[in-house]
């Protein structure tokens, strides 16, 4: 299995999770080799915690399984969202995938990390500031293309030209 691997972030299309570029591979210290097998794994980690959807049958049969297997690690880290931690996620994926910790670490922080340069999520507190979130337009940045935005409480994903400003 390969895994598309970007020249530049500026190839990188709206909510492209499955594609690693070259700055990543650096920063992250990925292996590039093993990144097919960690974006599965990590997926497999996300339907477990609930963070993802299963698709068929055989994803909630895994899940099913992953859930029974992995349940007391859980109960060992109270008040702890598994969803958002790296460690657990890491854990379970050199435990019961069989792929490095410090790989499957640096794969949750990079999707982390590529969630909120999109606008997806807050890490620590932080946000997307005013300068990156969507502009009618903006055909520069990709990564405007699907960020959140935030009106009358409620979030919803747009596309920067459906947006009034």
């Amino acid at each position: 299995m390969d895994m598309n691997i970007l020249e530049s972030e500026n190839e990188r299309s709206p909510l492209d999770f499955d594609s690693v570029s070259k700055a990543e591979l650096e920063v992250f210290g990925l292996i590039p080799e093993l990144c097919p097998t960690l974006n599965i794994a990590f997926s497999r980690y996300m339907r477990m915690v609930g963070y993802y959807s299963c698709t068929d049958g055989l994803e909630e049969a895994q899940k099913k399984a992953d859930k029974e297997k992995f349940a007391p690690t859980l109960k060992d880290w109270p008040g702890v969202d598994p969803a958002h931690n790296a460690n657990l996620c890491a854990l379970f994926i050199h435990n019961h995938c069989g792929l490095p910790f410090d790989q499957a670490y640096a794969w949750h922080r990079r999707v982390e990390a590529q969630e909120w340069r999109q606008g997806l999520k807050r890490i620590h507190g932080v946000t997307v500031s005013d300068a990156y979130q969507a502009r009618m337009g903006d055909k520069a940045n990709k990564l405007t293309m699907a960020a959140l935005i935030r009106k009358n409480g409620r979030t919803s994903m747009i596309d920067a030209d459906d947006v009034e400003f």
